[in-house]
């Protein structure tokens, strides 16, 4: 049997390049090559093992695993205060992150949906937490070595028993006028724009050779695997043509844009249809598509987005020491929260109202675990207990996601708050900090840590946090209510800590969550991190012109959401030298 090399795949040609800032020059494919091994099928458009991905600079080589996160610049603008007008970042490249890679993949090849195997690490993080930003989404050896694999899979799963359904003119009319049909179908979606003469000529060359040393479906094959790897497809293209003063997306970019940030997937065929009629034009229409595929796609792109934020599905992998029936109820937990945001949402709801909510959505287990009211059907709306907490804050995901194994923190509940409701920078953690002490008898969480921390270096760390997470102390470490703790009396008021000063003082966790609810700083910090999330941290002051609206309430979600697809930065980039 006869076997073949193809010349260093794709992805060998991005080892060492992150996302990020492009080159906006031209979009020529490297010129192909070939190994010394024999018999040798040649490498493709945007495949050459020395070259880079398209209008990217060469960088180092670094090694894997990915380097982790790298330094990120400062924002230029406070993130919790408003910019005014809305600007344009700089031409960029975004790699797909693992999630939009195999969705793309699932919905190029619905065919073999489930017949092959993605063999792809988990991305870095962000510093706000975020897997889609452009600058820690890092290709390294292992990296490329995985999408190698992953494009190995999915070749043989459409060239196997899905064959004649991806590809029906195989069974009778296996030549190369099929293969240019197959090329033309996929290479579009792969690509997300249709392939220029000078690629479908070379594709169809490394096919032809392919054929030449076996047969019509081992062609196939390869130009799957070569497709699969191109930096076309593995990177988001936002970089467009000179128009002025700026750069214009073009509509296939605008399509993709569309589709990855508000569907989190590939555009559709009907999609790229729109970008071949010029309908992406104008800003109504942009926020339409959106709202669209927001709509469409069940939301899933805020729920992630919301996850993302928040982290409150960490709790499902979670263990807690002290009480046995969690493991059996958390999975449940992060549905509810789910379930909950999805409710606000369809509500048309913005911070406010995430805040301040007094229903949730548990099941009939953990209804009682929680000692609320049953709900008429797991997972449908129940309104709380007075007294018993309002809003995203008091739900019991996020809770117990912010507490220690066998006690609450008011720290990790503080920082919470601190974080990513008020978008403020705790110091840097100095060394040898001791470890919280453990519960013991005769006193509570809160004077536990305040006893730890009032004092010596820990003091003028927790002293900007720990007040706000007091707040949550009526929660134990499963997002339970409680009366008291262990028998003694529990104090939940404290205060919200900010520039020295005091922002405003609470009694409990209703009062906490109401008083967020007012402070528009709260509403910008979370503005600031959707423009983050959907721009891939493109820069600072993308997302201003229905920003003020978000903030006063008069616009939700949904969307604020949608209406970033209108701004400049969503068909436009800086021309910059």
């Amino acid at each position: 049997m006869m076997r073949f090399v193809l010349a260093p795949f794709a992805l060998a040609l991005v080892v060492g390049c992150a996302g990020g800032t492009a080159d906006p020059g031209g979009d020529a494919p490297p010129t192909p090559t070939t190994t010394s091994t024999v018999p040798t099928v040649p490498t493709t458009p945007g495949s050459s093992p020395t070259g880079d991905p398209p209008n990217v600079p060469s960088t180092p080589g670094t090694s894997d695993p990915n380097p982790g996160t790298p330094p990120e610049e400062e924002p230029t603008v406070p993130p919790a205060e408003l910019c005014g007008t809305s600007e344009v970042g700089k031409p960029l490249l975004r790699r797909l992150s693992r999630r939009e890679l195999v969705r793309s993949l699932e919905d190029v090849f619905p065919e073999v949906k489930g017949a092959w195997t993605a063999t792809l690490s988990a991305d870095n993080l962000s510093t706000d937490g975020f897997d889609n930003n452009a600058a820690v989404l890092v290709v390294g050896k292992q990296t490329a070595d995985e999408i190698a694999t992953t494009a190995a899979s999915v070749a043989k799963a459409v060239t196997g028993d899905g064959f004649a359904a991806v590809l029906p003119c195989s069974q009778s009319q296996a030549d190369r006028a099929c293969a240019t049909a197959y090329l033309d179908k996929y290479g579009k979606r792969l690509f997300r724009r249709p392939l220029t003469d000078d690629e479908r000529t070379r594709y169809l060359e490394l096919f032809d050779q392919a054929v030449s040393l076996a047969d019509f479906k081992t062609g196939i094959a390869y130009l799957t695997r070569a497709l699969v790897q191109s930096p076309h497809f593995v990177y988001r293209r936002e970089v467009g043509t000179p128009s002025g003063t700026r750069y214009r997306l073009t509509p296939y970019e605008i399509a993709t844009a569309l589709s990855y940030s508000f569907a989190g997937t590939t555009p559709s065929d009907e999609l790229l249809g729109k970008a071949d009629r010029g309908e992406l034009a104008s800003p109504e229409a942009l926020t339409a598509v959106a709202k669209d595929l927001l709509m469409a796609s069940g939301q899933e792109v805020l729920h992630r987005f919301m996850d993302s934020w928040l982290g409150y599905s960490r709790v499902a992998s979670m263990q807690k020491t002290n009480v046995a029936e969690f493991s059996a109820r958390r999975t449940e937990m992060v549905e509810e929260t789910r379930r909950f945001i999805a409710d606000v949402l369809g509500k048309g709801g913005g911070p406010r109202e995430l805040l301040v909510a007094t229903s949730t959505t548990p099941t009939t287990a953990l209804a009682s675990f929680y000692g609320f009211p049953a709900p008429s059907a797991d997972f449908a709306p129940v309104e709380r207990p007075a007294g018993r907490g309002i809003g995203i804050l008091a739900q019991g995901s996020l809770l117990a996601a912010n507490a220690s194994p066998n006690s609450s923190s008011p720290t990790k509940r503080g920082l919470l708050v601190f974080e990513r409701f008020l978008c403020l920078e705790p110091p840097m953690v100095p060394p040898n900090v001791p470890d919280i002490q453990e519960p013991r008898p005769g006193i509570t969480t809160r004077e536990r840590y305040e006893e730890q921390h009032a004092s010596g270096t820990c003091a003028s760390c927790h002293k900007l946090f720990d007040p706000i997470g007091f707040g949550f102390e009526q929660f134990d470490e499963v997002g339970r209510y409680r009366a008291d703790e262990n028998g003694l009396a529990i104090d939940t008021k404290s205060h919200v800590p900010l520039d020295g000063g005091v922002l405003f003082e609470f009694t409990n966790l209703e009062e906490l969550a109401q008083g967020l609810a007012e402070q528009p700083r709260v509403h910008a910090c979370i503005s600031h991190f959707i423009t983050e999330y959907v721009f891939g941290g493109a820069g600072d002051c993308l997302g201003e012109t229905r920003r003020p609206e978000f903030v006063d309430g008069t616009v939700g979600f949904v969307d604020y959401f949608a209406s970033l697809a209108a701004e400049p930065h969503f068909t436009e980039r800086a021309l910059t030298p």
